[in-house]
């Protein structure tokens, strides 16, 4: 097969990309559903931010000069969880072993850098891909519903924005950091840090004790609270709706009603998959792309 797997040059981000498009494209037009990249575009850029990342590590399959696809592991310090994405192959070559190869690739460097935790984010839709995963060890854990609309307006829900506010210091960083050690058995430190230095971050505290934590919501940013009442409360105050939507776990019925009758809707489905070590959330919470 002559085929190479090497690092991806900036120079392979407008090929990268533009198989990415084709790759979701495929799936979302066979299911009826809006594709996660909806332009080539919109790939390119993908592949391009993600060179620029430095916690991020990417390969391609290179065969006598032709890409046919490409892979992407990422790290979060000081999370314990590495996390791979996107994983695309082009149309016109799945079936040949490059997704397995590509996954290969992106396992062995996760074992490199002592990552024991290894998670992605699976379109249900694209049974090739579970299968791919469920073979390389990934075990499903939650499956996940992408919630659409603009930002709730305070008109348009019940829900109290008592004690919502700004992530504003360290302090408050490390408290929300306590609180996520306990729900996730380590901590998110560097997307909250992320998130307050965009100003998005919020949480909820009462009597000095902290309920919740949102930074951001949408499809990159993660939630968890105490109860499903914050978790309202931090969407319902969301000044903005980040990317196409936010993840919840399918599971949440309270919520995911709540949504609905806000006029949120369903934009698609994925499963949340994990290699090593799980912990159950223990509060309800809103998982990101990443995990």
């Amino acid at each position: 097969m002559n085929l190479v797997i090497r690092p991806i040059e900036y120079s392979d981000a407008e090929s990268c990309g533009k198989i990415g498009y084709e790759a979701h494209k495929a799936i979302s037009s066979a299911h009826g559903y809006r594709s996660e990249q909806p332009s080539e575009d919109f790939g390119i850029a993908l592949i391009k931010s993600l060179l620029d990342n430095p916690n991020s590590w990417g390969v391609l399959a290179d065969r006598q000069g032709e890409i046919l696809g490409s892979i992407f592991l990422h790290e979060f310090p000081p999370s314990p969880v590495a996390v791979v994405g996107p994983l695309t192959v082009h149309p016109g070559a799945e079936g040949g072993g490059i997704g397995r190869m590509l996954m290969d690739a992106a396992l062995t460097q996760a074992n490199k850098q002592n990552h024991d935790q290894v998670r992605l984010v699976q379109s249900p839709s694209h049974i090739r891909s579970f299968v791919l995963y469920t073979k390389c060890g990934f075990t499903l854990r939650e499956p996940l519903f992408l919630m659409q609309r603009q930002p709730l307006k305070k008109s348009d829900n019940n829900t109290s924005s008592t004690n919502v506010r700004i992530v504003n210091d360290d302090k408050d960083v490390s408290v929300c950091n306590g609180f996520c050690k306990l729900v996730y058995g380590f901590s998110r430190e560097m997307e909250l840090r992320q998130a307050k230095h965009q100003g998005i971050a919020t949480m909820i505290e009462r009597e000095g004790v902290i309920t919740g934590y949102a930074a951001g919501i949408g499809i990159l940013n993660h939630a968890i609270a105490k109860s499903n009442e914050e978790l309202k409360a931090l969407i319902a105050n969301a000044a903005t709706i980040l990317g196409p939507g936010f993840f919840v776990p399918a599971r949440n019925y309270e919520l995911i009603i709540w949504l609905l009758e806000n006029g949120f809707q369903i934009g698609w489905p994925a499963n949340l998959m994990t290699i090593g070590p799980y912990q159950e959330p223990l509060t309800p919470f809103l998982p990101s792309l990443a995990y």
